[in-house]
């Protein structure tokens, strides 16, 4: 039981939870479907501007940059499997995934170069 003049639920001799609700006037305490309609049209629109806004520039560092992602994740992948990996693969195409390896810590390296 709460404490007169201190809303809430108190559980235990430590813990108390708070039930009370502060007035905030920046919140309206309703709104009508007309407000909720012009709300929800602002924010579309504003979210169709973005979209245009954003240039080829920023969709290609977002690109590169899950790109990155998914190969460090892929390496770290292979590193863990370690001789695992060629249990059940030919010589060549254990050859082909070192290769493979090879080139993506050269195109992650050079992709650091390239934003710096």
């Amino acid at each position: 039981m709460a404490r007169r003049g201190q809303p809430g639920l108190r559980l235990g001799h430590d813990l108390q939870i708070s039930l009370s609700i502060e007035f905030d006037p920046s919140f309206p305490d309703a709104l009508s479907q007309h407000q909720l309609n012009a709300l929800l049209k602002a924010a579309a629109e504003g979210a169709h501007a973005r979209e245009e806004t954003m240039d080829q520039d920023d969709l290609l560092r977002a690109a590169l940059s899950a790109w990155a992602d998914q190969t460090k994740e892929l390496l770290m992948w292979l590193e863990s499997q370690g001789d695992a990996v060629g249990e059940t693969r030919t010589p060549k195409q254990v050859m082909a995934l070192g290769s493979l390896r090879t080139h993506m810590v050269m195109s992650l390296k050079a992709l650091k170069y390239a934003e710096s």
